[in-house]
């Protein structure tokens, strides 16, 4: 499994069993994903923030012809220390456990999140994308899903050649 280390610490501090604890993980990477393509951004203690970013019509010449690409939407990521809450909120509200337990699953997801970032080891959150190592670096690529969702708007435009005479 995916997550199984965090999975494991959910199971150990929570009183969980397995599968109750797959369940409540799946439900918190569904709440980022729902948050995310609600307010465009969310931030994720322990990982970084995500926002969703609009690029604009543009307009590419070469040689006689104009090529005209729609406006769409991209998903980036930062890498920055997160201070708020809204991990533990999300917690809170996608699995229905009180407070202070969500307080101790944020923390075992964030020192989860750090660690993989830190040992630069491959992370994958459900509906949101992708961390890999590419050329020593760890990169963020987003869910293709996600892409389309957060780009619906957009769907029914397509790029178009107009020539220069």
């Amino acid at each position: 499994m995916e997550h199984d280390a965090c999975i494991a610490l959910l199971e150990k501090k929570l009183s969980l069993d397995k599968q109750r604890a797959v369940k409540l993980l799946d439900a918190v990477f569904a709440g980022l994903v729902e948050v995310l393509v609600e307010k465009g951004e969310v931030s994720v203690k322990g990982l970084g923030y995500f926002k969703v970013v609009h690029i604009p019509f543009n307009r590419q010449k070469q040689d006689n012809v104009v090529r005209a690409i729609p406006p769409r939407k991209k998903i980036t990521f930062l890498t920055r220390p997160v201070v708020d809450s809204t991990t533990r909120h999300i917690i809170g509200r996608t699995t229905g456990l009180a407070d202070e337990d969500a307080e101790v699953f944020s923390r075992i997801l964030s020192g989860y999140f750090r660690e993989s970032m830190v040992k630069k080891r491959d992370l994958l959150l459900e509906g949101l994308g992708s961390f890999t190592e590419v050329d020593g670096k760890f990169r963020f690529v987003p869910d293709q899903v996600l892409h389309e969702i957060v780009n619906n708007c957009f769907e029914h435009l397509s790029a178009f050649e107009v020539p220069i005479h």
